[in-house]
């Protein structure tokens, strides 16, 4: 998985950058959530700009990553500018567990105020 990591503000950004227009699989994201949660990271941003679909198994570990976070009293945040991927996030009701920002300067904005 090819991957893009900067901070924002608190959080820790993970922008994966695959060529592919569909995410299926997003296991890898669980284990680095996993790793910046052991060094005391526990805000977390995940962006996928090149896609255009998410599939179940990818939303299922999404899912996953919001409980570890979650439960180490952290959180995760999406941000998604693609209208189809955020219109999946919102007909499965995603966006009650995880905040979604259209950009960084959005979750910036948000963090601030």
């Amino acid at each position: 998985m090819k991957l893009n990591i900067y901070a924002i503000g608190n959080h820790q950004m993970i922008k994966i950058e695959e060529d592919l227009n569909i995410i299926s699989d997003l296991e890898e994201l669980y284990y680095l959530v996993e790793g910046y949660i052991e060094q005391g990271k526990n805000k977390i941003a995940v962006s996928f700009p090149n896609a255009s679909y998410i599939y179940s198994g990818a939303i299922a570990v999404l899912l996953k990553c919001v409980k570890k976070i979650k439960e180490n009293e952290g959180e995760l945040c999406i941000i998604e500018s693609n209208f189809d991927i955020k219109n999946i996030f919102n007909v499965l009701q995603l966006n009650r567990l995880i905040s979604i920002y259209e950009s960084d300067e959005a979750l910036l904005r948000a963090s601030a105020g």
